[in-house]
């Protein structure tokens, strides 16, 4: 997963390519052919993470890792 954290750019997967800018979420799979090109006049910062293809089981799922809260927050 890449996260686009500031500037803008064209990200290009598998040949396709496509416009990418701050707050953009680009999921790759791992077999993916992946490049990133910054098209503006700042830096382009992004943050990848990466794991291992299908490493994540039912026992990863949100709903059993955490407590969704059915309660108002007061921030």
């Amino acid at each position: 997963m890449y996260f686009i954290l500031r500037g803008e750019g064209t990200y290009q997967v598998d040949g396709e390519q496509f416009p990418v800018k701050e707050g953009a979420v680009v999921r790759v799979a791992p077999e993916g052919k992946r490049a990133l090109k910054n098209t503006g006049k700042e830096n382009l910062t992004m943050l990848c993470i990466q794991y291992k293809a299908n490493a994540f089981t039912d026992a990863d799922s949100p709903m059993t890792d955490g407590n969704i809260l059915n309660e108002p927050l007061n921030w």
